[in-house]
């Protein structure tokens, strides 16, 4: 499914017209950002959302449109992507909404089962997806997370990866590498070498989101048909920098190491995805090393 830059979505099938560079420097209106990737994410006419900075990747715009032509899910369109310079612009749809976790501590019991069942079935169609021989980005390239990160752009860190070992062996090596960029060594590094590949196996690529945080479920107020009355329901699932192909462990053992254990939460995530406590517990080793 290749996709290349620059990318414009026909004007056609455009809500207005596409925000201009003066337009998008200018705007006042801010969201917040899980990561930091040096720029600015904007709302523009209260019609397109820009995410654009220096560290911004095109992940993010190729999973929207493997997910659009894929899947039917609630997400924002991408119409655009481009470079200017050495920036990165990726135009989304403006989906209004709040994030799931500031509406958490105010919902009810029938509230939270609601949303968590539709986050059931939007994640149930993802793990759907008929499994590739690879692991890596939707563009069939290298593991869009900075656990495989390397300036050399060495394969055997940044992948595309073609079995679960390989993807092990990786972390393994990353590690090694940013304890020696800071002229230190780490025995959990060489832990992870020694038991990493053989600790996590028989698990096959699984098309993944990579960040399942409330922050990023928007959720908007709704009417019920069958009750009348207004409820919750999921708006969009945002931020999609990381997603792809990883072993099917990754949507639930990523988030595990940060999860915080001082409410429900964890106890709800297990009802979206399917619990995986012991690659959740090796993934928090490998957390306790690559995030020093």
């Amino acid at each position: 499914m290749p996709f290349s830059l620059p990318y414009y979505r026909d004007a056609c099938q455009l809500p207005g017209p596409l925000p201009d560079q003066n337009e998008i420097e200018q705007a006042t209106r801010t969201l917040p950002k899980r990561s930091d990737y040096g720029g600015r994410l904007v709302v523009i006419r209260n019609t397109y959302v820009v995410k654009y900075g220096p560290l911004v990747t095109e992940n993010e715009g190729y999973a929207l449109l493997f997910v659009e032509e894929q899947l039917n899910i609630p997400v924002p369109q991408l119409y655009a992507m481009y470079r200017d310079r050495d920036t990165l612009y990726i135009v989304m749809e403006y989906i209004p909404g709040i994030s799931l976790g500031t509406v958490w501590p105010s919902l009810t019991e029938a509230d939270k089962d609601s949303i968590v069942r539709e986050l059931r079935c939007i994640f149930n169609q993802m793990r759907a997806l008929a499994s590739p021989a690879f692991y890596g980005s939707v563009n069939q390239g290298p593991v869009p997370h900075k656990y495989f990160f390397s300036r050399e752009k060495d394969t055997a860190v940044t992948g595309p990866f073609q079995t679960e070992e390989e993807f092990g062996k990786a972390i393994a090596l990353r590690s090694r590498i940013m304890w020696s960029e800071s002229n230190s060594h780490s025995f959990l590094s060489d832990y992870l070498a020694r038991h990493l590949p053989s600790a996590l196996r028989n698990h096959p690529p699984t098309f993944t989101h990579g960040d399942l945080y409330r922050e990023n479920v928007f959720v908007k107020k709704a009417l019920n048909s069958a009750t009348n009355k207004e409820e919750y329901a999921v708006a969009a699932l945002v931020d999609w920098e990381t997603a792809g192909w990883y072993p099917s462990y990754w949507e639930y053992a990523h988030v595990f190491p940060l999860l915080q254990w001082i409410d429900d939460w964890p106890a709800y995530i297990e009802k979206i995805i399917d619990p995986l406590p012991l690659e959740g517990a090796m993934m928090r080793i490998v957390f306790s090393d690559m995030e020093f």
